[in-house]
């Protein structure tokens, strides 16, 4: 016959299955951390836009995870925007932190203000070492605060003769950043995907421009060139450019993870591509963009550009006398429409050309440089590259009359040519109000409500004249 249990054994044996559950989950969260470096990468994309922005796409290996077990994620980016991480294929997240607590002398310092710390001093007559105990009380990175032998005393950092021993690097102090993520496990082992905004990479365009004698053809070169100080090597990548000018703010990482997918997709079909509202190109080939490198490849080239090489000149028409005579050069402005018909027909990322131009033995010069805008096909790109040495425009105002409710403005302009060729100069005239042409010795067109523009040829080692009077309305009255 069974005994029935007595009240002191029913304690020890009905906690017996919650013990052991309670002791597995304990082994679970207490399992040993996983540590996935970069030599478990899979798979390496990069987006690089033009304002200090890149977008990072990291596929790594990864082991079956236990349920609350630490996943330790390292080779990130030291400027990664912890607020757009997204991790996929690693379980539910239910924490990720972003450990960027270096180690270095001065947060060895900080962390050891009010602990004990050992003081090395170098004797260099006796070439011997003495190694004491000190208490750390203060540091401002220059000089540390110590309680030695019972003195309060001043100690220099980083000064020879003198160091600092620390017993051990603290808890949560690091050599690089880590991500550190826990969920609630997978079955499996499996490939994590990290997608993630930084700040330390960025890209530009540079442009080569080469134009003939005439000045009505040219060679076009684009280098793209790249720029990592993310703090971290990026090996074997995809590397993708963004062109366009892209609002952070208004850019949550959603969608922007969901642009990057989209974007790859659509630039392994060639470069550029037209997405979003930007231009997006691809390099051909996987590349390594390594910590602290700038990188140059040629994106864009077109050997023969119809050009068009222009002298162009402007001033202002103010109701008021001026007295003085100007002396002036016109700019020189080398231009082309981006079109198929002229040789090009696609994208122009912004970026600074640099022109040069062969001289009679074939040798290159540079005359001369601007910027070209982020230009779509069919538009006319101007680049004002100098002013014209053998051009001269001589500026007076030869008439000022006041009326009731008017003033009377007359200029007077002698264009001066001292070439062996004559040359066409476009000249224009803002005006600010009301205004209306009366005289003119060339014939003039009017190109807006503010604008008037003559085009005078100058023969060479010639002269051109241009006279005109205005009308300006009163405003006051």
């Amino acid at each position: 016959m069974l005994k029935p249990l007595s009240p002191a054994r029913i304690p020890a044996l009905i906690p017996t299955t919650l013990l052991l559950s309670v002791l597995a989950t304990n082994g679970a969260l207490q399992a040993a951390p996983l540590n996935v470096d970069s030599e478990k990468q899979q798979d390496l994309s990069i987006t690089l836009y033009n304002q200090d922005l890149g977008l990072v796409r990291d596929v790594r290996s990864l082991p079956r995870i236990d349920q609350g077990q630490t996943l330790y994620i390292r080779d990130v980016s030291h400027q990664i925007m912890s607020q757009t991480l997204q991790v996929e294929n690693a379980g539910k997240i239910l924490e990720q932190n972003l450990n960027n607590n270096l180690i270095s002398v001065y947060a060895l310092l900080n962390a050891y203000t009010g602990k004990m710390v050992q003081l090395a001093r170098f004797n260099s007559v006796s070439g011997s070492e003495t190694i004491s105990d000190a208490l750390l009380l203060s540091s401002d990175g220059n000089q540390a605060l110590v309680e030695y032998q019972g003195r309060i005393e001043t100690v220099p950092v980083n000064q020879q003769g003198w160091r600092f021993i620390f017993p051990s690097v603290p808890e949560g102090m690091q050599s690089r950043p880590s991500l550190e993520i826990r969920s609630d496990g997978t079955t499996n082992a499996g490939e994590a995907v990290l997608t993630y905004l930084t700040q330390g990479l960025s890209w530009q365009m540079d442009y080569s421009l080469v134009v003939n004698n005439a000045g009505d053809q040219l060679k076009l070169d684009g280098l793209a060139t790249l720029n990592n100080n993310t703090g971290v090597d990026f090996h074997n990548s995809k590397i993708l450019l963004m062109a366009g000018q892209v609002n952070q703010a208004s850019a949550p990482m959603l969608r922007q993870k969901a642009v990057m997918l989209r974007a790859e997709s659509m630039a392994d079909s060639g470069a550029p591509q037209s997405f979003q509202d930007y231009q997006l190109y691809k390099l051909p080939q996987r590349a390594s963009l390594l910590n602290g490198q700038t990188k140059q490849v040629s994106l864009i080239s077109a050997d023969k550009v119809t050009a068009e090489k222009s002298y162009h000149y402007q001033f202002e028409v103010y109701p008021s006398l001026d007295r003085q005579t100007y002396d002036q050069k016109p700019d020189i402005n080398i231009s082309f429409i981006n079109g198929e018909k002229e040789g090009l027909g696609f994208p122009l990322p912004a970026g600074t050309a640099r022109v040069f131009s062969p001289d009679a033995e074939g040798l290159r010069h540079f005359i001369g440089s601007a910027m070209i805008e982020n230009s779509s096909k069919g538009q006319t790109v101007n680049l004002p590259i100098g002013k014209a040495f053998d051009l001269t425009i001589k500026q007076q105002q030869s008439l000022f009359e006041k009326t009731y409710d008017s003033f009377l403005n007359g200029y007077e302009l002698q264009l001066s040519n001292s070439s062996e060729q004559a040359k066409e100069i476009e000249i224009t005239a803002n005006f600010h109000q009301d205004w209306k042409v009366t005289e003119s010795n060339q014939p003039y067109k009017r190109v807006n409500a503010s604008q008037l523009r003559w085009t005078i040829s100058v023969p060479a080692e010639g002269n051109a004249r241009l006279e005109f009077k205005t009308e300006l309305k009163n405003l006051q009255k």
